[in-house]
């Protein structure tokens, strides 16, 4: 991630956001202060780049970026030290995933990069069709992430659903998971997982964690989401034994003990948007995908 310093120029404090909402970033300059090597992600500084020019341009502040010798090419060894996989999605309807990115449908579903959409978003459906239907977005069981080395998943997502709840034989997960191969497969039946899910006549946003050991399930987040709202979600497993999750920036209290994964647990990400009977058309978006772990 590149390293951001901001030097403000004024005695009053400066607040640098994201103008555009699709990121939480929020970087506070004190009066007269520099805030050095602040970690942001190149699509967060591309958001963010033209109101620090505007700002430099007013003779406010003055700001530079360098390369993170921890996560760059340039780093001491030679060799980047973080994996990292970043998507927005930016294909046409009917373009081909990048790989490792793979969908898997049952039934009528689909899964598609929606044309002409600001930003690019993929989109997860159900079709109308009375039979048991699912669509996942994952790295199609190639279990490349290590949870061990402060592997960190984030989403822009949206659940756009009929009268905004759901039924008791629908649910969602966005997340990590170990293998998943088709999207109809139990959602509890994997090995290792750390996602966020909803589930049932209600808009509570669930969180679990289960690392083969110990198994939390349907942990109420105390946070509910809206029908075709985006919310940003965060898995932060930088400390193992206290996964922490967060919705729109703001921390989840339940953390979740993964103590038992080790090196050997390769994950991968997971949207996943299932129904055992009905015929409505529900979707699972995703606007952009970013997941990141050391080597």
């Amino acid at each position: 991630m590149p390293l951001l310093t901001i030097t403000n120029l004024s005695t009053s404090d400066v607040i640098i956001q994201d103008p555009t909402g699709q990121s939480t970033l929020s970087l506070k300059v004190r009066g007269s202060a520099t805030l050095s090597n602040q970690k942001v992600s190149l699509s967060e500084l591309s958001a963010i780049e033209a109101l620090l020019n505007q700002e430099a341009d007013a003779g406010v502040l003055t700001w530079t970026v360098k390369d993170d010798p921890a996560s760059e090419a340039d780093n001491a060894a030679g060799v980047r030290s973080n994996v990292t996989l970043e998507q927005d999605f930016l294909l046409a309807a009917g373009g081909t995933l990048p790989a490792p990115l793979a969908k898997a449908v049952q039934g009528s579903a689909t899964g598609d990069f929606l044309a002409n959409t600001a930003g690019g978003v993929y989109s997860l459906a159900t079709a109308a069709v009375s039979e048991a239907e699912a669509a996942q977005l994952t790295f199609g069981d190639q279990l490349v992430l290590d949870p061990t080395k402060g592997l960190v998943f984030e989403a822009r997502v949206r659940v756009n659903i009929p009268g905004a709840t759901i039924t008791a034989d629908e649910r969602w997960v966005v997340g990590l998971v170990s293998a998943h191969a088709t999207a109809q497969t139990a959602l509890d039946g994997t090995t290792i997982n750390a996602w966020f899910r909803g589930e049932g006549a209600n808009l509570n946003i669930y969180v679990e964690g289960d690392d083969n050991v110990t198994n939390t399930d349907d942990a109420d987040s105390g946070v509910d989401y809206a029908d075709n709202a985006w919310m940003l979600l965060k898995i932060d497993m930088s400390d193992i034994t206290k996964v922490k999750f967060s919705i729109n920036g703001n921390p989840i209290a339940t953390t979740v003990n993964m103590a038992a994964l080790t090196s050997a647990n390769l994950v991968q990400p997971i949207l996943c948007y299932q129904r055992d009977a009905g015929s409505e058309i529900n979707l699972l978006e995703c606007d952009w995908l970013r997941v990141s772990c050391g080597r």
